[in-house]
């Protein structure tokens, strides 16, 4: 065998294992396996699938995270809206029990005029700068508070929260505020002809009943019983969708994660190595060779 042969068959071996020592250098620091789809094709296809199925369901994660806003967001108001009503009810009873003078009549119709404040703000709740009774509308407020005009457009609100499934995550601001039958008026309307009533003495004789009250108390009712029920429906999913990131986590580990310890242990092998194949390479090539490798 030539000098030349030895020296090229040293230079391959010492190449090989400094190639070897960088992959195991680049798997350590990017705790992946598969650099590029050359080094495994079946791994990196599996690699793919999984990556784009984490990135669905990580999306679903986030509708997820969203539908909770508003829900939480809107559950609160109408609880709010309810008790609210409860509030007047009890009020309006009070007024109409006859043991009332004008001042104490109008004090509850005043008391009546600060709840339905509440009310309306209750009713112009925000999410992220979106009025959440407003429907698909990307408007701050859904009832006008001056005139009561309404801005739900009537849509629904819909995500994504798992595969085949999507929620609606608004309550209709309509159902519960606006007016109950056609050409009747708004909650807020119907507040402030109660209270010019009961100021006026004519609690007995007004439009706006206990049976008015009450039926708006149940669409309140109603509509958080509903948020309620989604509410459940999306703990469910949540679960379900946390355990299938993690399922998928792993699966991709499995595919191409990297374990530290044992490619350090590699690393440090193949470092050694190189530096004994430098030391037999010194004696079997011409010095002018062993100092270009060196």
């Amino acid at each position: 065998m030539t000098q030349r042969s030895i020296a090229t068959n040293a230079l391959t071996n010492l190449q090989n294992t400094q190639a070897r020592t960088a992959k195991l250098q680049e798997q350590i620091t990017s705790g992946t396996s598969l650099s590029k789809g050359s080094d495994d094709s079946v791994r990196a296809a599996a690699a793919l699938r999984l990556n784009d199925q984490i990135a669905v369901n990580t999306e679903n994660g986030r509708n997820l995270t969203e539908a909770r806003g508003w829900m939480t967001t809107q559950e609160p108001a109408l609880q709010s809206t309810t008790d609210a009503l409860q509030k007047v009810r009890d009020l309006t009873v009070q007024a109409a029990n006859g043991s009332l003078d004008s001042n104490g009549l109008k004090a509850i119709a005043a008391q009546i005029s600060e709840i339905k404040k509440t009310v309306m703000g209750d009713a112009n709740t925000q999410y992220q700068g979106r009025a959440v009774f407003a429907g698909t509308s990307a408007t701050t407020t859904a009832f006008d508070p001056t005139t009561y005009a309404s801005n739900d457009d009537g849509g629904a609100v819909i995500r994504t929260i798992s595969a085949g499934t999507n929620m609606t995550v608004n309550a209709s601001g309509n159902a519960v505020y606006g007016a109950q039958t056609a050409g009747g008026s708004t909650l807020f309307a119907e507040l402030d002809q109660l209270a010019t009533d009961i100021a006026a003495g004519n609690v007995n004789s007004s439009t706006v009943t206990l049976s008015t009250i009450d039926s708006r108390i149940n669409l309140a009712t109603n509509a958080t019983a509903v948020i309620g029920a989604r509410t459940n429906q999306l703990d469910h999913a949540e679960d379900v969708n946390t355990n299938q990131l993690q399922y998928l986590t792993a699966q991709l580990d499995d595919v191409q994660g990297v374990d530290p310890a044992k490619a350090y242990l590699e690393f440090t092998q193949q470092q050694v190595a190189y530096q004994a194949a430098l030391q037999v390479t010194a004696k079997s090539v011409q010095t002018t060779l062993l100092d270009f490798l060196r």
